[in-house]
């Protein structure tokens, strides 16, 4: 029997929840009955990507959706994961990573560079042909299958089960500084604009100009990182870990990636290379367990834009590794403040849609609009509101509005909901914030999903 859904008057405003909170809700209906499916028959997975700049690549936002969705329709394991502690950067708790040599790294908000930048958005290398990198999950996240993506077509590394816990590691390295460029400071710009539009920290700003406080004046001249090759790694250090000695599993291998499936569960699995090269490449991890239920991957890059992710092919050529059934977009904070005007946003985000859906052609794609925030000397935002009309306004993709569930410019000022989770640059949101935002969405995902089951006619 053929399934369909008739909305009127009355099941719209309900199915909705907050009718002006979804548009083009209609379009999340075959990724909904796969969630009744899966909800009713408990089994499967449901792969969920969700791609974006800094509050994603943090994790308190996803992680709090992915709490939520994976208590209700079951865990299926920790997903895609990346070693950001190597590069020094901030990244999700779920995955320990450690290694005895130093790896560099490239963000995909750089200028673009050979080195294997792909579905992390950052490319992650060490010329060492002694590394050994070991990661670990934390309590009550085992997993029974392991994927290592990397950037070539030919597979890199072998894996073991069997090494013991990593202890002797070097002091690695999150990147190589190579050099600087140079800013001139204009009138209205902060530490963190400028950190955003270089890809740098607002501390790693303070360190290279020796600032002891946040404050800088316009036409202050403002040293720059840059990082790549050039510097010499430090040597690796010997290890507790005896490679001859250890059993090594079979990986089934294909393009860009090779797996391995476990009859019981792991909670820590080593990596090593699998033959003598130049240069070894890292692009990520994804972790499965063998239970039903959703895979929720997370996929952030400090300061990153939509043109960041779509300059990169290799990006597009390994997103089908995670299967996904939802893609979810969370950028325009970084276009704001780009002054991107929201023509010229939409057209970004289409032609980032438009390759992701050339080799994800099943997926849904819903994009977030972003939230608000205001430039310096606390003046509004008005650009990330255009953002958010625009994107309500468009046919054929489902769109979420943060902005408006926020309660706009409204929502941070000094009485707003939200005032006090916000940081202080009224950009970036605290630690509390972010898991707001991400409760916000999984309830409103959710009761979609509850008035989907309630009014579908079959």
């Amino acid at each position: 029997m053929s399934v369909g859904y008739v909305y009127g008057k009355e099941i719209k405003e309900k199915a909705d929840g907050n009718k002006d909170i979804f548009s083009n809700q209609a379009l999340l209906n075959p990724l909904f009955q796969k969630l009744q499916n899966l909800e009713k028959n408990h089994k499967g997975k449901i792969n969920i990507v969700h791609i974006g700049d800094s509050h994603i690549q943090a994790d308190f936002f996803t992680d709090a959706i992915r709490v939520a969705l994976q208590g209700k329709f079951g865990n299926g394991g920790v997903g895609f994961t990346f070693p950001y502690s190597l590069v020094k950067t901030n990244g999700p708790r779920y995955v320990k990573y450690v290694s005895n040599a130093p790896w560099q790294s490239l963000l995909n908000v750089f200028p673009v560079a050979d080195v294997g930048v792909g579905l992390s958005g950052i490319a992650l290398y060490t010329s060492d042909e002694d590394f050994v990198l070991q990661l670990s999950t934390i309590e009550g996240c085992d997993f029974n299958k392991i994927k290592i993506i990397y950037p070539t077509k030919e597979p890199q590394y072998i894996i073991s089960t069997t090494a013991e816990p990593l202890v002797a590691a070097a002091t690695v390295s999150g990147g190589i500084a190579t050099g600087y460029k140079y800013h001139k400071v204009k009138s209205g710009e902060s530490l963190s604009v400028i950190g955003r539009k270089y890809g740098v920290t607002v501390t790693q700003l303070k360190k290279t100009n020796g600032l002891k406080s946040n404050m800088i004046r316009p036409a202050q001249r403002l040293k720059i990182p840059v990082k790549g090759g050039g510097v010499q790694p430090k040597k690796t250090e010997k290890t507790n870990i005896q490679k001859d000695s250890l059993n090594y599993v079979d990986l089934v291998s294909k393009p860009y990636y090779s797996s391995y499936t476990s009859d019981t569960a792991m909670s820590r699995i080593t990596i090593l290379p699998a033959q003598k090269q130049a240069m070894y490449n890292l692009n990520g991890f994804v972790l499965e367990n063998d239970k039903p239920g959703i895979i929720y991957h997370s996929i952030g890059v400090n300061g990153a834009k939509l043109t960041d992710y779509s300059k990169y092919p290799l990006f597009f050529q390994q997103l089908p590794i995670l299967q996904p059934d939802l893609i979810i977009l969370s950028f325009g904070t970084n276009e704001s403040f780009g002054k991107i005007s929201d023509t010229d946003y939409i057209y970004q985000l289409r032609e980032l849609v438009n390759k992701i859906k050339q080799l994800n052609p099943n997926a849904i794609v819903l994009v977030m609009t972003p939230p608000p925030s205001m430039f310096r000397r606390r003046r509004t935002n008005t650009y990330v509101s255009d953002y958010s009309v625009a994107l309500m306004g468009l046919a054929n993709l489902p769109v979420w509005d943060l902005y408006t569930r926020m309660g706009g410019a409204s929502g941070i000022g000094p009485k707003g909901e939200y005032s006090r989770m916000i940081a202080r640059d009224k950009v970036h949101y605290t630690a509390g914030g972010y898991v707001a935002q991400g409760q916000l969405f999984a309830s409103d995902f959710i009761d979609a999903y509850n008035n989907f089951k309630k009014f579908k006619i079959n």
